[in-house]
């Protein structure tokens, strides 16, 4: 059997570690579907590379992931802050997600609005490092 890449196994973590907290769970925002969706989850790693000097040579990269919540509208164009609040709390609650691959740690959230298809979001950012035996599966 052939080895699955370190992206795969990192995006199969964080997707693992929220399925079932949504009605789906999603690797990108789609744009478009058949079915209305009541809520669901986006798992995503927009990551930002910062080197952080220590001492002469030696750095650490931060990388981050992004964990969105997407709550249906009420019918009156309000959000749902009731469903939006369990949601969100159901995401923070699998905090810190440490794994055979990686640990995720740190969650910050930020109340991103509506997201002009309908939706209220929000996002749920956090701190990811993959660990040095995470390519031995």
């Amino acid at each position: 059997m052939a080895k699955k890449s370190l992206i795969y196994l990192v995006y199969n973590d964080l997707v693992s570690a929220v399925s079932g907290i949504g009605k789906k769970t999603f690797l990108d925002r789609p744009k478009n579907g058949t079915e209305e969706l009541a809520n669901f989850v986006v798992v995503d790693i927009p990551t930002e590379l910062r080197g952080r000097v220590k001492g002469d040579f030696n750095f650490t990269v931060d990388c981050y992931g992004t964990i969105s919540v997407f709550c249906k509208a009420k019918t009156d164009s309000t959000p749902n802050i009731t469903m939006q609040s369990e949601l969100t709390q159901k995401v923070l609650d699998v905090f810190p997600i440490n794994s055979k691959h990686i640990t995720a740690s740190s969650p910050s959230v930020l109340m991103q609005g509506e997201d002009g298809y309908g939706y209220h979001v929000t996002q749920i950012t956090f701190k990811l490092r993959t660990k040095l035996n995470a390519r031995e599966v």
